[in-house]
């Protein structure tokens, strides 16, 4: 009995990553950049940021993924200027496996006051690798599981409009049809390279002289599967220390903290527990990320319009 439900356990995880074929992100708040390329170059320092998420702990083959993600500004951000950057994301799940290489470029443009939009682009390559070592077929000599690896283009592009009270953004992932095939399977089985579309939104607003408070949200909607949402919420304190909540519809609760321990050094962690049919079957899902905010030279510890 324990066996077939950790089978039917594993083809929910498959059907999963069948629909989502990017990585799942719990602190994206931290660094939106990694889903919309608009927001490189927007504060007044190089952002560095790096990341580990384990999801599903304790489930066998479940996704591990990292990433390494660079952007500054050129220019004065309180005028017109441009963002550069590039992102590098590994993303293993069981015998599959992504890793992503892409440079960006943003151009942001003050409208009015305070208020700014920008608009940016990536582009790179995704490798996708399978190992059959790893896998465990019904029939041993299907040639259709064999091991192979496939590079496809990658492009993606977001719009960012801003101020240091609220953000509304969207972006596509993805954008270049493609096919995601087995050149060696006499089948050619093949599956979509499938764009994902993300808009999301959120406002900062003060409570009393130490706290700062920010509510946001996420809309993720993939072809064929039906719109994800994330609801979040952060409470800031000092600007130095922070604390939040996340649910994502139908599928986990998050308890989020982080810590700009200096103008230079933040860090962030997220625990989600689990409210789907994989809940009995794992210990939850760790992310950590860390963030340098180099050649700060206002010193500032809490960025002023990623938050």
């Amino acid at each position: 009995m324990k066996n077939f439900l950790l089978t039917i356990a594993l083809s929910l995880l498959m059907a999963c990553a069948y629909a989502q074929q990017r990585p799942q992100y719990t602190l994206y708040m931290q660094n939106n950049y990694i889903l919309n390329p608009a927001i490189g170059g927007i504060e007044d320092y190089y952002d560095l940021k790096l990341s580990y998420r384990s999801q599903w702990v304790g489930l066998e083959g479940a996704p591990k993924t990292g990433y390494a993600s660079f952007h500054a500004p050129i220019g004065d951000v309180d005028e017109r200027h441009h963002g550069v950057g590039g992102y590098i994301v590994s993303d293993k799940t069981d015998a599959t496996s992504r890793l992503s290489f892409d440079l960006s470029y943003a151009y942001h443009l003050p409208i009015s006051g305070n208020m700014k939009v920008s608009f940016g682009v990536a582009g790179g390559f995704t490798q996708y690798s399978t190992d059959a070592d790893k896998l465990n077929p019904a029939n041993p000599g299907d040639m259709a599981v064999v091991s192979g690896t496939q590079y496809l283009p990658d492009v993606t592009a977001g719009i960012w409009l801003y101020s240091d009270k609220f953000y509304v953004g969207a972006s596509g992932l993805q954008l270049i049809p493609a096919t995601l095939s087995n050149s060696t399977s006499s089948e050619k089985a093949l599956n979509k390279y499938r764009a994902h579309y993300f808009f999301t939104t959120g406002y900062r607003f003060p409570i009393g002289y130490d706290f700062m408070a920010t509510p946001s949200i996420m809309v993720k909607w993939i072809d064929p599967a039906p719109a994800s949402m994330d609801f979040n919420f952060k409470l800031m304190y000092q600007e130095t220390v922070w604390a939040g909540v996340s649910y994502r519809k139908a599928d986990s609760f998050s308890a989020l903290i982080g810590l700009n321990i200096s103008s230079l050094i933040n860090v962030a962690y997220s625990y989600d527990y689990g409210v789907n049919e994989l809940t009995n079957f794992n210990k939850g899902s760790h992310e950590i990320i860390l963030g340098l905010q180099l050649n700060n030279s206002g010193k500032v510890k809490c960025p002023r319009n990623v938050w």
